[in-house]
């Protein structure tokens, strides 16, 4: 095992040769424990790969150059709870072999088509042939600080047959040959460029892939509902939390119907949800609507009409009646697999009959 700690970015090798496959195999193992448990799939000790790894710190992300014989990788519960501070970020370029993945509830198989996202912050469940693999670690701070659109990211990131793919593979391959030589105070100038890429790829409307445009929106929508109760939430404030551009934020949320119209959606369905709610049965109604960013009363009482087709206080009535004969709205669950919208809109329909039914029976 060779540990330089000369004046160069740190860094740690293990080659074949060294010592006997078995005991290298359980030195790369340890090396890579933080992020998983890897299981051979053939006998350590003739295994058809022998491990060889290169491992660099630029301190802002890892590099990893690694081959290795067929491997099971496993990130279960409670190897995420053993290693909760490693909740990284992983890009990989496969030059060789195939690697079936499930992470976190999205399946996908990583081979040499392109740049993937592996995340530690869900569990990985894998099985790979012998491979040759380049990977990027970024930490999750760094992530959110500088391209939060990437935190939720799993799956194809940029296909290799696109330019922004060609680019990043093309940067791959680059530290691969200048990691050796860089010396340790150059590692800010790596990690700016680095992160400077992505955030170019990322802002110019890369990445295309399904998976990618998936992990953006989920991060686009997160951000939103936690901050629903902002008055002041919008397209510059989006576009300044996720360094996006205009066009990249209207396109993505495009299909939402666009993005003053879906921060609105999600309000009222929220305010229609707490309506519901026993616990609110007695709070004013246009409490709860401040509470949702909603600044004006006769705005939201029409906002609120034109979506649901009754009024708040026709909503409110409806939940009182379903309160009164024990129903619960809103129970939790998944409610037969639809999304959150799909319930809110659901039960809007729903709680619609039923006010007309409660006003028809007391006029």
């Amino acid at each position: 095992m060779a540990l330089e700690t000369e004046a160069r970015i740190p860094s740690l090798s293990l080659l074949p040769g060294m010592l006997p496959p078995e005991e290298l195999f359980w030195h790369w193992r340890q090396a890579i424990a933080p992020y998983f448990e890897s299981v051979p799939l053939a006998d350590p000790r003739n295994p058809p790969q022998v491990p060889e790894i290169h491992m660099y710190n630029a301190s802002g992300f890892l590099f990893m150059d690694t081959k290795f014989s067929g491997q099971k990788f496993v990130r279960d519960t409670s190897w995420v709870r053993r290693n909760d501070d490693s909740d990284h970020i992983g890009l990989q370029l496969y030059i060789s072999g195939r690697n079936r993945c499930e992470n976190g509830g999205t399946d996908f198989t990583l081979d040499t088509n392109g740049v993937y996202a592996v995340n530690l912050g869900y569990e990985v469940d894998a099985f790979c042939s012998d491979a040759e693999v380049l990977s990027i670690i970024l930490p999750r701070d760094r992530v959110i600080e500088d391209l939060p659109a990437l935190a939720e990211a799993r799956g194809l990131m940029f296909d290799g047959d696109t330019t922004s793919g060609k680019l990043l593979a093309g940067f791959f391959h680059l530290l691969r040959t200048t990691m050796p030589g860089t010396s340790a105070s150059d590692a800010p100038v790596l990690t700016e460029s680095l992160m400077g890429l992505l955030r170019a790829l990322v802002t110019a409307g890369d990445p295309s892939s399904i998976e990618a445009q998936s992990g953006v929106l989920t991060a686009l929508q997160r951000y939103i509902d936690q901050n629903l109760g902002d008055p002041g939430l919008g397209v510059e404030r989006i576009c300044a939390h996720f360094r996006m551009s205009r066009a990249t934020l209207y396109r993505i949320l495009k299909a939402q119907g666009g993005v003053r119209d879906y921060i609105q959606s999600r309000r009222l369905m929220l305010v229609f949800k707490a309506l519901a709610a026993p616990a609110n049965i007695e709070r004013g109604v246009f409490d709860i609507a401040l509470e949702y960013g909603f600044v004006n009363a006769g705005h939201f009482s029409t906002r609120f009409r034109d979506h649901f087709g009754m009024s708040p206080s026709e909503a409110r009535e409806a939940a009182r009646s379903h309160a009164a004969h024990g129903n619960v709205l809103f129970k939790g669950g998944d409610e037969g697999g639809l999304s959150d919208v799909e319930i809110m809109q659901r039960w809007s329909r729903e709680l619609g009959a039923s006010s007309r039914n409660f006003i028809a029976a007391v006029s």
